[in-house]
């Protein structure tokens, strides 16, 4: 029964949390992009849990037909020997927040890890570069947008 239970917990968790993946974006080079819609406020996972310990799962490839397509998807990309019955780490434990890109209009707050608004499947999720303090010592290129003056 244990067993069975931390199987579903497994499960569950990877189904709720994974909500983004990185892709080619039309701002520039690579984005990040949601694999559902995400509500206003609702938590998208862009920072790992943890910057020491990793989450590892152990959950049996033959029960990967109960993760969401997307999610499956994004395991086996990352972490091909679960067929073969190795352990993987959420696809979560990526820092995504690094490959986020900028926009004058974000759509993500970094200090709660939310949506600051809808977000539809498939749009990409972007950051204001201007809320990290001295931004300007590392994001030139924004001090010579028309749109700050």
């Amino acid at each position: 029964m244990e067993f069975s239970y931390q199987i579903q917990k497994q499960i569950n968790e990877l189904n709720t949390t994974t909500k983004c993946r990185l892709a080619s974006s039309k701002i520039h080079g690579v984005g990040v992009f949601t694999i559902v819609n995400v509500r206003k406020g609702e938590k998208l996972f862009c920072k790992p849990r943890s910057l020491v310990a990793r989450t590892f799962y152990s959950l049996p490839y033959e029960n990967f037909d109960k993760l969401l397509p997307d999610v499956k998807e994004l395991i086996l990309d990352q972490y091909p020997s679960v067929i073969n019955g190795g352990m993987f780490c959420s696809p979560n434990d990526v820092w995504l927040l690094s490959f986020m890109n900028h926009s004058e209009n974000p759509n993500y707050d970094i200090p709660t890890d939310t949506a600051l608004c809808d977000i539809a499947l498939g749009e990409e999720v972007t950051e204001d570069y201007r809320t990290m303090p001295n931004w300007e010592k590392v994001y030139e290129f924004l001090k010579n947008n028309k749109l700050l003056k």
